[in-house]
């Protein structure tokens, strides 16, 4: 993951999310200030607090969004396990339904009908 992380992409994106975050911290000072002043309200001193939990997702959502990264770069080895599996479960699941559709003459016909089609598509 530290690998990942210290590439230009991620680099460049930790940049944006912590230019984000600083802005909404200033964002959420700026509100806090207004909500404390004597024409303020309840209603800034709240979106103070709004923009200062902005502030922390914009970075959670940077190191969320990493870790999946991470997680995907070391998925194609099991993926690749997975598959073969999943493609003997794809194919007897395939099987049989054509069996069973097979007793149904409507389901033949209608697959007949799918078979021309796309045997001569400009028909």
């Amino acid at each position: 993951m530290r690998r990942l992380a210290f590439t230009r992409q991620w680099l460049g994106g930790l940049a944006l999310c912590i230019l984000f975050a600083v802005i909404f911290a200033w964002l959420g000072r700026w509100q806090w200030n207004r909500g404390q002043a004597a024409h303020g309200s309840l209603q800034n001193t709240a979106y103070a607090f709004n923009w200062w939990l902005f502030s922390l997702l914009s970075l959670g959502f940077w190191g969320r969004t990493l870790r999946d990264a991470a997680r995907e770069v070391g998925l194609p080895r099991q993926v690749d396990e997975a598959g073969a599996y999943g493609a003997l479960v794809q194919e007897a699941q395939r099987a049989t339904a054509v069996a069973a559709d097979a007793a149904d003459p409507e389901v033949v016909a209608w697959n007949a009908w799918l078979t021309e089609l796309n045997a001569n598509p400009r028909r």
